[in-house]
C-alpha cells in the first residue's frame, strides 16, 4: 500500500500491520511455526493496552482525514492507514492480501483484480460487499465537494483521468492507460467501507456534503464527523468504538467478526480492550507521565524523555525496552511553512518571494536544532526525503555521497562521517551533495558555521529590497510594514516549540520581529487546509514513505498543497497561478512519480529534491529518530509501533501468556 502523506502531530516510526480478512475465510495473519524474531503468538487472549497521543483529532472520515490524530482514532475500528484492515491490499506492490484475496495483474500492468474474501463481514454482521467499495469511491472518494488525499492519488498519471472501477461477478478490476510504479501500491488503498454505514450516517445527521462558506473548497462532512452516532460506525477493524470524547479518549472493544486469525485458530485480535487517551494541551509531558505512571505501555517519546525512562526501569519500577533509539531517523518531515494566501498583504508578497524563502531558511541554525533540541538524536533536514531505510534510501539525493563530496566545507570527515558544528557527526550520506547548487552549497554549508549563514541572508534581503527603511532596527515589507511575523505550533509539543524559539531566534538577526506561539492542533490542521484565514507561519510535519506518496502535497491544487491552497492548475496570472519555483518542484517530481522503472524514478526525485532546496516552497528543519518505548513486562508483538499492530499486540501479563512471549527477552 502506498500511503500518502498526512499531516503529522508527532514523527514516530510506524510499522504497517497485518492486513484484514472474514471468518468464513481468514486470513492467517501469524504462522505460529514460522515468525519472525520479533513477533511470537499469544497462549491466551484478553486484556486492555494503552497508548497516549497529544492531538485531538479533526474527523471520523478515513477518506478525508488528513492528519495522524484522526488516523490514530479510526484505524482501530477501520484500518486505512497506519493499518489495513479495510483495504482491498496491502505492501508496495499492492498483492500482499487485506480484505480482499491476493490480486492478480495484467501483463501490462494496467490492471489490478480483486476478490473479496468470502463471508467478509463487518463489526455489526452485516455482509461487505463490492456495492460498498463503488459506492466510497463514486460518491465519497471523487465527489468534488469533498476534497481528499486519495482523489489526487487515485489518477493515472498517463492521462489525468481516475482509476477506473469495474466489477465483473465478485472481482473488482481497477485500472489506468498505462502503467506506473506504485500503481499497485496505490490501488491496493481503495476501501472497503460500508455503504450502509454511510447512508445511515447521513440520515442521522440530515447533511451528506455542503460545500464551505468561506470561498474556499473547503467541505463539511457532518455523516461521519467527531459527533457521529457510535451505534451506526461499523468497519472490520479488530476493535468497535465503544465510547469516544475528542479531547480525552477513546475506547475499544474486541470486534466480534474480525476476519483474521493466527495459525493455531485463535481469533484476533489478541487483546479484549484499547485505549487511546487524548491529551491535546498538556501533550509530550502528560504522555511521559502516563507511560511512566503505567497509564499506557507504548510511548514515541522525546529525547529528553529517554533518561528518566531507563532510570525508572533500573530503579525496578518496570522493564523497558533496551533500544528505544535504534539510531534510525523517522520517515517524515518536520517544517516552517509561510502562506502564499496570508491575509496581511506585505507577508503574503513576502511568503511568494523567493529571495525571501531562501534567506529565512538560511537563517534556521538546523546543526543547533539537531545539538540542542532534540539533543543529537537526528539529523538535519533540508528536503522531503530522510534516509530511514527502503524505499527511501533508495531515493534520497544523497545516497552515494563520500567525504569527498563535502571537502569545500573543510569539517573534519573520515569513514564517511562528518563533524560539523558543537561536534555533531552525521554519516555523509544523510545529507544533500555539494555541487548541484549554489544555493544548496551555502544551505549545508550553514551546518559548519552558522554565523555566516545569516550574514548571507541579511545581504540576500538587502539585495532584494528588504531593508530597515526608518532606522528603527526592524526590516520593512514592500508595502512599507515593519516586518512582524509570527510562527505558531501545537500546544503541548515541546519539540515544535523549541524549534519555534529557534527559528524566530534566527530570524530576529535578520531584523525580523518574530514571535512565537502555541495553538491547538486541530485549529493548525484546519488553517493549512483553507479552512481558516491565518497570517505568518507554522510549524507542523508530515509522515513520511515512498516519495510518490507526496502527491497529495507537491502537485497545484492538491489536498496539501497547503502554503498556497489557492494555487489552480493551469494558471498562468493572478493570486492562484503556481510561482515558477513550485512549478519546478512539481515538474521534476511528476517525471519520478510517471516512472516505472527505479533507475527513472530516482532521476526525477533527484531533480525534485534539487528544485525543493532552491525553491523552498516550504523550509525543513530536523528530523528526529524514531524513538520507541514499550513496558516489556506487559506488552508483545508491537515492532516498535505505537498506533498500529493492534490487530496481533498481547498482554504478557494475561494469565496463560508469561512464557509466550519469548521475543522481548532480547530486548
Amino acid at each position: 500500500m502506498l500511503n500518502l502523506r498526512s499531516l503529522s502531530l508527532l514523527v514516530v516510526g510506524l510499522v504497517v500491520a497485518f492486513g484484514a480478512t472474514a471468518l468464513a475465510q481468514p486470513l492467517v495473519a501469524l504462522d505460529c511455526a514460522k515468525l519472525p524474531a520479533d513477533l511470537n503468538c499469544a497462549a491466551a487472549t484478553g486484556g486492555n493496552s494503552s497508548y497516549s497521543i497529544i492531538a485531538a483529532p479533526s474527523t471520523l472520515n478515513p477518506v478525508l482525514a488528513q492528519d495522524t490524530a484522526s488516523d490514530s482514532i479510526t484505524d482501530h475500528f477501520l484500518g486505512t492507514f497506519f493499518n489495513v484492515y479495510s483495504l482491498l491490499g496491502a505492501g508496495a506492490d499492492g498483492l500482499t492480501e487485506a480484505a480482499a484475496l491476493k490480486a492478480s495483474v495484467n501483463a501490462a500492468g494496467t490492471a489490478y483484480t480483486y476478490t473479496l474474501r468470502s463471508g467478509l463481514t463487518y463489526s455489526d454482521g452485516s455482509a461487505a460487499s463490492l456495492d460498498d467499495v463503488l459506492y466510497w469511491y463514486n460518491d465519497v472518494v471523487l465527489n468534488a465537494n469533498l476534497p481528499n488525499s486519495n482523489a489526487d492519488a487515485f489518477t493515472c498519471p498517463s492521462d489525468g483521468k481516475p482509476f477506473k472501477y469495474s466489477v465483473t461477478g465478485n472481482q473488482l478490476t481497477i485500472s489506468c492507460s498505462a502503467p506506473f510504479r506504485t500503481f499497485g501500491g496505490t490501488a491496493a488503498g481503495g476501501f472497503v467501507l460500508s455503504k450502509q454505514m454511510a447512508l445511515d450516517l447521513i440520515a442521522a445527521s440530515g447533511v451528506a456534503t455542503e460545500p464551505g462558506s468561506d470561498g474556499q473548497t473547503q467541505a463539511k462532512a457532518e455523516f461521519m464527523g467527531l459527533g457521529a452516532p457510535l451505534n451506526k460506525l461499523r468497519g472490520l477493524g479488530p476493535y468497535v468504538l465503544s465510547a469516544f470524547n475528542s479531547a480525552a479518549s477513546a475506547n475499544y472493544d474486541r470486534n466480534p467478526n474480525f476476519y483474521e486469525v493466527d495459525s493455531n485458530g485463535v481469533k484476533l485480535p489478541y487483546l479484549d480492550k484499547l485505549t487511546v487517551i487524548i491529551i491535546p494541551t498538556a501533550g509530550q509531558n502528560l504522555a511521559l507521565n502516563n507511560f511512566l505512571g503505567g497509564q499506557t505501555e507504548v510511548l514515541a517519546p522525546r529525547p529528553q524523555d529517554i533518561a528518566p525512562i531507563l532510570g525508572q526501569a533500573a530503579a525496578g519500577g518496570f522493564k523497558v525496552n533496551g533500544d528505544i533509539d535504534n539510531a534510525t531517523p523517522a520517515a517524515g518531515e518536520t517544517f516552517v511553512t509561510l502562506n502564499f494566501d496570508d491575509t496581511d498583504a506585505g507577508l503574503n508578497a513576502a511568503a511568494r518571494d523567493l529571495n525571501v524563502r531562501q534567506a529565512l531558511s538560511l537563517g534556521i541554525d538546523r546543526a543547533a536544532a539537531v545539538n540542542n533540541i532534540i539533543l543529537g538524536l537526528g539529523l538535519p533536514q533540508f528536503d522531503t526525503i530522510t534516509m530511514s531505510g527502503d524505499p527511501l534510501v533508495t531515493y534520497f539525493l544523497g545516497r552515494g555521497n563520500t567525504c569527498a563530496t563535502f571537502a569545500s566545507l573543510n569539517a573534519p570527515c573520515s569513514n564517511d562521517v562528518i563533524t560539523i558544528a558543537q561536534g555533531l557527526q552525521i554519516k555523509v550520506t544523510n545529507l544533500p551533495p555539494l555541487g548541484k547548487d549554489k544555493y544548496i552549497d551555502s544551505i549545508v554549508g550553514c551546518l559548519v558555521k552558522f554565523s555566516g549563514c545569516i550574514d548571507k541572508a541579511n545581504a540576500q534581503l538587502d539585495a532584494a529590497g528588504y531593508k530597515d527603511t526608518n532606522n528603527d532596527g526592524t526590516r520593512n515589507l514592500k508595502n512599507g510594514e515593519e516586518w512582524n511575523i509570527q510562527v505558531v505550533f501545537n500546544t503541548g509539543n515541546t519539540i515544535r516549540q523549541g524549534y519555534d524559539d529557534l527559528i524566530c531566534n534566527g530570524w530576529k538577526q535578520l531584523h525580523i520581529n518574530c514571535s512565537a506561539n502555541g495553538i491547538a492542533f486541530a485549529t493548525l490542521v484546519t488553517q493549512l487546509l483553507g479552512g481558516a484565514t491565518w497570517s505568518g507561519g507554522i510549524i507542523i510535519g508530515l509522515t513520511g514513505g515512498d516519495p510518490a506518496g507526496d502527491i497529495n502535497v507537491l502537485k497545484c491544487g492538491a489536498s496539501l498543497y497547503f502554503w498556497h491552497i489557492s494555487c489552480v492548475p493551469g494558471e498562468t496570472t493572478g493570486s492562484t497561478a503556481q510561482d515558477p519555483a513550485s512549478a519546478a518542484v512539481e515538474k521534476a517530481f511528476d517525471e519520478g512519480y510517471n516512472a516505472t522503472t527505479i533507475p527513472a524514478a530516482q532521476a526525477g526525485f533527484d531533480k525534485e529534491q534539487v528544485a525543493f532546496i532552491v525553491g523552498q516552497p516550504y523550509m525543513e528543519i530536523a528530523v528526529q529518530n524514531a524513538l520507541f518505548a514499550v513496558r516489556t513486562d506487559r506488552l508483545c508483538n508491537d515492532q516498535r509501533a505505537v498506533n498500529a499492530n493492534d490487530d496481533i499486540k498481547f498482554r504478557i501479563d494475561v494469565a496463560g501468556n508469561g512464557s509466550a512471549c519469548t521475543s522481548n527477552a532480547k530486548r
